[in-house]
């Protein structure tokens, strides 16, 4: 498959969690993603600059934002794809997912009820721990070569 297969292909199996998605198609769909993203709010922080506008950083973010929810779900789907292709199970992808929410609930539940200094500390360990360390360990597993499918086992019945 050509790389715009590739990319296309994460679209057209955007809620299909079954199956299996190679590297190539993987790693085209998700800095494709990374590109368009960056360069849509570059995009709309320099239009809304070069009109005058203040509020430029405010709607790149909304750009963002909104370009980030209408990808969430297909990249979480070929991502699950990715896992059943080395024969994994789709929830270690889904954990990174599973990290990032438990980490925005930590933090909110700690600006509410731990000092400046306890904040502070507990911020940078949520981050390596609930962000970087699953982040990483999502790199390493989508790096791995494919795996053959393993063989289903029958029962002969007599």
């Amino acid at each position: 498959m050509t790389l715009w297969q590739c990319y296309v292909q994460g679209w057209k199996k955007y809620v299909d969690f079954r199956g299996r998605a190679s590297r190539k198609e993987f790693w085209t769909f998700a800095l494709g993603n990374l590109l368009i993203i960056i360069l849509l709010t570059m995009g709309v922080s320099f239009g809304f600059t070069l009109v005058g506008n203040p509020y430029s950083v405010f709607y790149a973010g909304v750009a963002y934002t909104l370009f980030a929810l209408a990808t969430a779900l297909p990249l979480l789907a070929v991502g699950v794809r990715r896992m059943h292709d080395i024969n994994r199970s789709g929830w270690w992808f889904g954990g990174v997912y599973l990290a990032g929410i438990v980490s925005r609930l930590l933090n909110t539940i700690l600006m509410e009820y731990a000092s400046p200094e306890t904040y502070v500390w507990m911020k940078i360990t949520l981050g390596i721990a609930l962000g970087w360390i699953p982040l990483l360990v999502m790199v390493f597993l989508c790096c791995q070569q494919s795996q053959p499918a393993p063989a289903t086992q029958t029962r002969i019945v007599e």
